[in-house]
Parts: C-alpha cells; sequence; structure tokens
C-alpha cells in the first residue's frame, strides 16, 4: 500500500469513526472490556473509542512495520498513547492468545479477506465467549449523508488505488461459510456491507 493514500485515506475518514465506533457500541454493548483493531486503517476508531469510553483497553495490530509507526505517530499525537497499545502481528497467524478480546474491528477487511484465508477463523479465536467481532467496510449506518457525500468522490479513488477487493453479500456469506461461522454471524448491508460476529 502506498503510506500517502493510506494517510490521506485515514485523515478524510476522522469525521467518519466516531459514528463507526458508536454503530460497534451500540452492538457490543458494554463500556468496558479489552478490544482488538486489526490492519492498515485501524487508528481511527480506536481513537473514537478511547476518547468515548476510557475503560475500554485497545490494542491495534498489522503486520507491517512502516504502518505501525505511522498509526504510533497518529496516536501519540492525539495524547492517546496510555490507552492505546501498537502490536505487530501476521493477519493470517494473530500474535494473540485465544479468547484474549472482548471486541474486535476490521474496518478495510475487503482488502485483505480474499487472500487471508483464515483469517475471520482467527479473529473468532482471539474473541472471548460472549466476545463480538466487527468486520467489513462503509461509512456506517448512521453517518450523516453530508459527511459522506463530503469525502466519498475521493475515498472511492483512493481506496481502489490502495487494492480495494469488492465483495459481494453471496461472496462474504460463501468466505463465512468456508469459515465455519455462519452459525456464529450475521451480516449487516446498511451503511457498508459488515459482518457480525458473536461467540
Amino acid at each position: 500500500m502506498d503510506m500517502n493514500d493510506l494517510k490521506r485515506v485515514n485523515s478524510l475518514w476522522e469525521k467518519i469513526y466516531p459514528h463507526l465506533a458508536l454503530q460497534i457500541m451500540e452492538n457490543y454493548q458494554r463500556d468496558f472490556g479489552m478490544v482488538l483493531e486489526l490492519g492498515p486503517f485501524s487508528g481511527g476508531i480506536s481513537m473514537a473509542l478511547a476518547r468515548l469510553y476510557p475503560k475500554l483497553n485497545i490494542t491495534i495490530a498489522d503486520e507491517s512495520p512502516e504502518v505501525l509507526k505511522y498509526l504510533r505517530q497518529e496516536i501519540s499525537r492525539s495524547g492517546l498513547s496510555k490507552k492505546i497499545f501498537v502490536s505487530k502481528t501476521n493477519l493470517n497467524q494473530l500474535a494473540f492468545d485465544s479468547a484474549q478480546f472482548d471486541l474486535a474491528i476490521f474496518r478495510g477487511a475487503f482488502f485483505f479477506l480474499h487472500n487471508e484465508k483464515y483469517l475471520l477463523q482467527e479473529i473468532f479465536r482471539v474473541l472471548k465467549d460472549g466476545g463480538i467481532a466487527f468486520i467489513g467496510g462503509g461509512f456506517g449506518k448512521d453517518t450523516p449523508q453530508v459527511l459522506i457525500d463530503e469525502i466519498a468522490d475521493e475515498s472511492r479513488v483512493l481506496n481502489d488505488r490502495l487494492g480495494r477487493y469488492r465483495v459481494s453479500v453471496l461472496e462474504f456469506e460463501e468466505m463465512v461459510r468456508k469459515a465455519g461461522l455462519l452459525e456464529h454471524c450475521t451480516i449487516e448491508e446498511r451503511g457498508g456491507l459488515w459482518l457480525n460476529i458473536k461467540k
């Protein structure tokens, strides 16, 4: 991924992330717990969560040293270094214990799901019993249209340049089936395409 394009996308989405954070918490229904956010598009949701729900213990993880350096800088700039931990992991074999997290988040997952065939199983593995995951992409169901309109065109161009892989609902369902997680999942199509996993 081109780091300049990645940084620009994350900057564009700054006003969107708090709305996605609230959508996630609507499903999570707790203000405490261990949270894992995965991938190069991490940071924005975690920083919004850290500000809104200070009792959350948040870890951000990705496999790129360059991305992790950038994320550490953004977290430090936001004054949240004591609230958010940054860790290196392979996305296909997460470097965390089983049943470690109450909540897992992966926005921008469609850049990776078609290549990382164990990613969904790994996310499920690291969830505690009763934990949930929120995986997929989109602006979120409650984000004001005026905010979407401000960034939609540029965001679309940047995401295509970054290598976005478009996934249909049927393809997504097939990924979930192959992962053996159908009975644990629901697919949400409002505000994008999102997978809710409950363990």
